[in-house]
Parts: structure tokens; sequence; C-alpha cells
């Protein structure tokens, strides 16, 4: 495998690295699979599919496929549109707010009462704000939700909003590589940011499909026949985390460094307490926000 690429550490790729354990909570959490049970959805893929999809409403699995780009396309369709038969977008959305209000409260304790969340909540909202809509669909999905009262739960929303905006950049970038799910995973776990092991049965690839993307990849030079990446691969892959970066720029850019560096601050303790109190396979974020 090749060395892991390591692109520089932009305000937008940190921002994200103390965003995202906190959102994951809706995946990992148990509070928010037993809340996604008591509405009918059974099943570790029926509550991802359902729960990240809900604000778009009864979307079919082609639009939920091409959102989330990674997934093999039978694999969303086990679950969508079946997901939306078991329960409606609206009764989804309150009950992820239910599981992630109880999961919160149970690995945060009195923290999520205290005035590190309500801050955060504050600039996490504030940021969110500067999330334009055009050509970002799950950003711009969650965007319009209504933001809850609880500071950790408005905290929860909006930075949900800000990791869908991001998303929605990062596929737009995939995009513009000319690669497709199964391409996209080959080249990350070349660079060493995905294990294969992990994330290939995760998004659904059988080793046929795996192989045809490897494939692919080195008829266009962008792979050895190891499974390194080139250097024109390496190139191709760090350009696009760089525009995904590029994309993922204008709520940073709005907030300002000052209160983009507070929120950093805020939320750097949060999530490195939730991917420990979780088992969540990210890494904890660096102590501080140019670490």
């Amino acid at each position: 495998m090749s060395a892991p690429t390591v692109a520089p550490r932009s305000t937008a790729r940190a921002l994200h690295d103390v965003i995202e354990p906190y959102h994951a909570v809706l995946y990992y959490a148990p509070q928010v699979q037993e809340a996604f049970a008591d509405i009918g959805l059974k099943g570790m893929w029926r509550g991802y599919f359902g729960g990240r999809a809900a604000p778009l409403g009864p979307a079919p699995a082609a639009v939920v496929t091409a959102l989330f780009h990674h997934f093999k396309p039978s694999l969303v369709a086990r679950a969508v549109p079946s997901v939306w038969e078991a329960a409606l977008p609206d009764d989804i959305l309150t009950a992820r707010l239910t599981g992630v209000d109880a999961a919160l409260r149970a690995l945060l304790g009195d923290t999520v009462d205290g005035p590190d969340i309500a801050e955060a909540a504050s600039l996490a909202v504030a940021a969110g704000a500067a999330c334009g809509a055009p050509g970002r669909p799950l950003g711009a999905a969650n965007a319009a939700l209504a933001l809850p009262e609880a500071p950790h739960l408005r905290l929860w929303q909006a930075v949900t909003t800000l990791r869908e905006y991001r998303g929605d950049g990062h596929v737009a970038a995939l995009t513009h590589a000319e690669w497709d799910g199964v391409e996209a995973l080959v080249t990350i776990t070349a660079a060493g940011g995905e294990v294969r092991s992990s994330i290939q049965a995760r998004r659904g690839w059988t080793d046929e499909e795996w192989a045809e993307g490897e494939r692919r990849l080195r008829d266009r030079g962008l792979l050895d026949s190891a499974g390194d990446l080139t250097p024109g691969g390496r190139a191709a892959r760090d350009a696009v985390e760089a525009l995904t970066d590029r994309f993922a720029s204008a709520p940073w850019n709005a907030l300002g460094a000052q209160r983009t560096h507070r929120l950093y601050t805020l939320l750097q303790p949060i999530a490195e307490r939730i991917v420990h109190g979780l088992g969540i396979p990210l890494p904890v974020a660096a102590k501080t926000l140019g670490g």
C-alpha cells in the first residue's frame, strides 16, 4: 500500500475532524438504533439510510445512491424505498432527534446542559447559516429543518448541516475526478485513508467489483500493479481532497478565524469523548486547530 497521503490540514478539514464525531452518534449510538426500531426501522441499514436521507422526504433509491455516492446501488435498494413504507420521513426525523438526545446525554452527562455546548451551538448555527444551497442537496435539506430548542440538539442539527454540506462538495469533487463509487474507495484505501477489509464490506462491493475498479484505475495510469497509487494517482487523490476542502470553506470564511478557532476549541474535547465512548473508528482530532 502507498504511504498515506497527508493533505495540508486546512481549516475546513480541521473543523470536519471535530464535527464528524458529534454528528456520527446518529450511526453508532445504540440509543439511536433503539429509537429507530421503536418506529419500525429494523436493522442497521434501514436506520442508516432512513436516518440520513429523511430530510429529503421519501426519496427513491436512485436519488439516495447518487447523493451518497460510495454505496453499491443494490445495498441502497435493500433499504430504500421500503424504509418509507415502515415510517414516514417526519417520524424518522423525530426518532433521530430522540435517539441523538439520549445518546448525547449518556455520553456527555451534565455537559449537554453546560455553557460550552450552548456557545458551540451558537457558533455552529452561525456557520451553518453560511452554507449555500446550490449543488448541496443534503446540506440544504438539513438546513431547511427547524432547529431544536435544546442547545445540544441545536448543535447536533447545525453540525449535521455542515457535515452534509461538506459531503455534497466531496461528491462533486469525486464526480470531477470521474470516479465512481468503487473507484473512489480504491483510491482512498490505496492512499492509506481507509482500510479495505472494513470499508469494502460496509459499502457493499464484491471482490470482483473491487478488482474491476482497480483495473479501470490501472488502465488510466492511476494505480500500479501492486495496488499502489502512481504519482498521477496520488496527485489526483490529493486534488480531490483539496477541492473538497475548498468547497467546504464558505461557512468558516463567513464565521471568521477567531470564532472558528473558538468553535474548534469547544468541540475538540467533546469529539474526543464521543470517539472513545462509542469506539467510533475515527481519529481523535488534534488538541488545537493548528495541530
